[in-house]
């Protein structure tokens, strides 16, 4: 999705306090370091939104496996929390430990997530390949 009247956002990049991909049936989870997101204005009118971020990419991969399709859950601070399904692309390096650059663009325009809900998801949260509790 290339633009949309659901980004509340007017044009500029604005660095994301928590981003995480969720997937494995919501219980497993990546944090996307370093995150900001841009908001593009289009020459028709719309807007665009896109991210990047850091990556441990053995847990992203690990993810990937295990995960249909991930979504994308977004803290920008105060009430302004979000998940939203998204395509994520990153570099090719895949020696454990080393982080890369990844970047993210929405599927669909994200859904607004409550407080009280987003903390919830991300406290029961496991790294892929961790043991199930």
């Amino acid at each position: 999705m290339a633009t949309g009247d659901w980004i509340p956002f007017g044009e500029g990049r604005y660095r994301a306090e928590r981003v995480v991909l969720v997937g494995g049936g919501g219980s497993l989870g990546v944090a996307i370091e370093e995150a900001v997101i841009e908001v593009a204005e289009e020459r028709g009118g719309g807007r665009r939104l896109s991210g990047r971020g850091r990556v441990r990419v053995d847990r992203l991969v690990g993810l990937l496996e295990e995960a249909d399709e991930p979504e994308l859950w977004l803290d920008l601070g105060g009430e302004f929390k979000y998940r939203m399904a998204a395509e994520v692309q990153g570099g090719k390096v895949f020696t454990p430990g080393v982080s890369a650059f990844v970047q993210f663009r929405p599927l669909r325009p994200w859904q607004p997530v409550g407080e009280a809900d987003f903390n919830s998801r991300m406290s029961g949260l496991r790294l892929p390949g961790d043991p199930e509790s």
